[in-house]
């Protein structure tokens, strides 16, 4: 930080009044400043073979002696700026890397398969009530699945009075065939920047769901990455209210690269978080929310009913 603008960074603690020495992305215009010296510092390389996103540089040749020439300048040009690397970090001579979300390399721009896991790998339900879960999540998206009532028939004929819960041949083919889908286009697309972002959020008693989407122009929904995660014995001894917090907190830090430079949405289905940025917080979710304050954001509720994506 110039020394005339540390005092604009202070900060009040229960111990005093502390100041910023270097800046922190938290501040509301760090990221835009930060993103614009390093457009400066490499203005005439952007799109010949770097691109460069916050603190995130991708750097691409046609041949390995191409690249320890691009290489030495970018590295040259870091050193003159003052800034440094943290090697644990950087990855060198890789034929495909995750960038920004996605799979980048010789053959062009894949899906991360981290975005669809959760799906691919989601059990077989051994009841009813797991059935139910994934049928939701399937529900939500059906105006994107052809004959989707078609496919499902055999999974929604478990639901029926009287029907003993019994996993057939037939209920496999089904439940397959839907996960495919739901991992595949329309439902699944690539980001569009130019448009708001859409990040769904639930809590249950052993684990966190989020579902990352934007809306085309018609308002309809599409996916850009599924996650979820399982609570540590600890968390899932938080009141409910805590867990729903913890997702959101979760959620946010999970698609950073996403979300950092953008205004967006989170959508829970607890009504108490719609007031997450005004209410005056004490202990763990107060420490959460000076975490979330890096990010500009709009908190909607939606009710359970309506909410199946993020908790299935």
């Amino acid at each position: 930080m110039k020394e005339e603008d540390i005092e604009k960074t202070a900060f009040i603690t229960a111990e005093g009044t502390y100041e910023f020495t270097v800046m922190p992305f938290g501040l509301c215009n760090a990221p835009a400043t930060f993103q614009r010296m390093m457009n400066i510092i490499f203005e005439d390389l952007l799109f010949k073979y770097i691109k460069v996103y916050l603190d995130d540089c991708n750097i691409y040749s046609n041949t390995f002696e191409e690249h320890l020439e691009h290489l030495e300048e970018v590295f040259n040009r870091l050193r003159e700026a003052g800034l440094k690397l943290n090697p644990s970090k950087c990855q060198f001579c890789y034929s495909k890397i995750k960038f920004l979300g996605h799979v980048v390399g010789r053959d062009g721009v894949k899906v991360d398969l981290d975005k669809i896991e959760k799906v691919k790998n989601f059990p077989v339900p051994v009841d009813k009530t797991g059935l139910q879960s994934f049928i939701g999540l399937a529900s939500y998206y059906r105006k994107f699945i052809p004959e989707f009532s078609k496919i499902a028939k055999p999974l929604i004929a478990l639901f029926k009075k009287d029907i003993v819960y019994e996993w057939k041949d037939k209920h496999q083919e089904a439940f397959e065939k839907l996960k495919k889908l739901l991992c595949e286009t329309p439902i699944l697309q690539f980001p569009d920047f130019s448009r708001p972002f859409f990040l769904y959020t639930d809590a249950i008693y052993k684990a966190l769901g989020a579902v990352l989407s934007q809306k085309d122009d018609d308002g309809n929904e599409h996916v850009i990455s599924y996650a979820s995660k399982s609570l540590t014995e600890a968390e899932q001894n938080y009141a409910v209210t805590e867990l729903e917090c913890l997702a959101i907190l979760w959620a946010v830090e999970k698609f950073h690269l996403y979300l950092a430079e953008k205004h967006f949405t989170v959508v829970t289905d607890h009504y108490e978080l719609k007031w997450l940025q005004t209410q005056e917080l004490k202990g763990k979710r107060a420490r959460w929310m000076l975490r979330l304050q890096l990010y500009d954001f709009t908190v909607e509720y939606k009710e359970g009913k309506k909410h199946k994506n993020a908790d299935a």
